[in-house]
């Protein structure tokens, strides 16, 4: 049984159908990237797969115990240290004290916080600092699901393959399955076992490209070369905006 499963889901905003008869499957351990043009639906799709919206019709099934969702948005609450936030999701677990901060040290070590960065609130840290303490709360819980949407936008590009290494590769070790919305092909080309490219018009699914090789140990050179053939010669991606072809020059 897939741990993810998605039959038939249709969603609309305001009479505008956004996503028209999506069926998907995501296996346990897989990482599949969600691409596709500005307004295909997307986020919309994860936020549904996740439980965060309600379909118009259709079933989600999830054969997992625990998920986690990583927004661009860190949305870290601001009078909670960095530590306390990432305590904040731990409150309702079979955890003692000592078990609590040795969690959160595990999982501060993974996303390259120190000790010190623990003690600062929100505002006093950066922008990247502040993703990389959500992206930490998401793995406190140790989620055998997890939603990425667009994590590492924010980041620039040296800490953005760090964080990919780190907080992607902690979960494919551990076997949890992913799905990772991103306007990146670089990135989705990098991470994913499969792309997954939504149609403009809001069609839903447009088709899928599987990988060939391991997520996070693909040559970087070799990924640009293959983004490069898609633009230039998939129609799966002729209808992907300009930023795609931007982003991986």
């Amino acid at each position: 049984m897939s741990a993810l499963s998605l039959v038939g889901v249709k969603h609309a905003y305001f009479g505008q159908t956004v996503l028209d008869d999506v069926s998907l499957s995501i296996e346990a351990g897989e990482c599949v990237a969600l691409v596709g043009p500005s307004g295909a639906g997307k986020s919309t799709l994860l936020h549904i797969a996740a439980g965060l919206v309600t379909p118009s019709e259709g079933r989600v099934e999830r054969a997992y115990g625990r998920h986690a969702v990583v927004f661009q948005d860190p949305r870290l609450l601001d009078w909670k240290t960095a530590a306390e936030n990432i305590a904040y999701v731990l409150r309702h677990r079979d955890l003692n004290r000592s078990g609590r901060v040795e969690r959160i040290a595990e999982v501060a070590s993974l996303v390259d916080l120190s000790v010190e960065d623990l003690t600062k609130f929100p505002v006093e840290l950066s922008g990247g600092m502040r993703q990389r303490v959500a992206i930490a709360r998401a793995l406190a819980v140790k989620p055998d699901f997890v939603f990425f949407d667009e994590p590492f936008s924010a980041l620039d590009v040296g800490l953005r393959l760090r964080m990919q290494d780190l907080a992607v590769g902690a979960l494919l070790e551990r076997g949890a399955g992913m799905m990772f919305v991103t306007h990146d092909l670089m990135e989705a080309a990098r991470l994913a076992h499969r792309l997954v490219v939504l149609d403009a018009d809001g069609r839903g699914l447009a088709g899928e490209r599987r990988l060939e090789g391991e997520p996070l140990q693909r040559d970087i050179a070799l990924c640009f070369a293959r983004v490069q053939d898609w633009l230039v010669n998939d129609p799966l991606f002729a209808g992907l905006n300009d930023s795609h072809g931007r982003r991986a020059q």
